[in-house]
């Protein structure tokens, strides 16, 4: 059996590897970052999310005013048994309503973040992102110290989503 010379197997080796690295060029790379709140509210449908809250606010507002009282008087220890038994039906009311519209404003942030999703996988992917982190997320956990602002994707997105 005849040996290959040495340039020879590395001649053929290096050919088959150079398509393989050429086809991982075209991967994307890059990581940007989206303002998540500027998204949400840039969204068409988020006028809705924030008539909900102040409808929220407009029930909710009395209730608290209600409670902040007798909140006080328990926490000081001054509050008879009577008070405190208030406080107990009050905080249970509230939290009950507080519950009701948080389940409201869920329903309906639902379509806005999976439209706010897609917005931001489609800008991301002709942009030749990899990643997309929250710009807010990123800086709160320190895992990111600088970002350059060509990674910045937020107006690219709000552009999208309102087409």
């Amino acid at each position: 059996m005849k040996r290959l010379p040495l340039a020879a197997l590395f001649l053929a080796l290096g050919a088959l590897l150079t398509p393989m690295l050429a086809q991982n060029k075209n991967v994307a790379t890059r990581v940007g970052f989206v303002d998540a709140d500027a998204l949400v509210q840039a969204h068409p449908d988020y006028k809705k999310v924030q008539d909900l809250q102040a409808q929220a606010r407009k029930e909710l507002s009395p209730i608290e005013e209600k409670l902040k009282p007798l909140d006080q008087k328990v926490r000081a220890g001054q509050a008879s048994a009577k008070e405190r038994q208030d406080y107990e039906a009050l905080a249970k009311t509230y939290q009950d309503t507080l519950k009701k519209w948080q389940d409201r404003q869920n329903t309906l942030l639902k379509p806005i973040l999976e439209d706010v999703d897609q917005a931001i996988a489609k800008v991301a992917k002709a942009q030749g992102f990899a990643v997309v982190m929250s710009r807010q997320v990123a800086a709160q956990s320190g895992l990111v110290v600088y970002a350059d602002e060509d990674t910045d994707l937020t107006q690219a997105v709000i552009r999208e989503l309102k087409r």
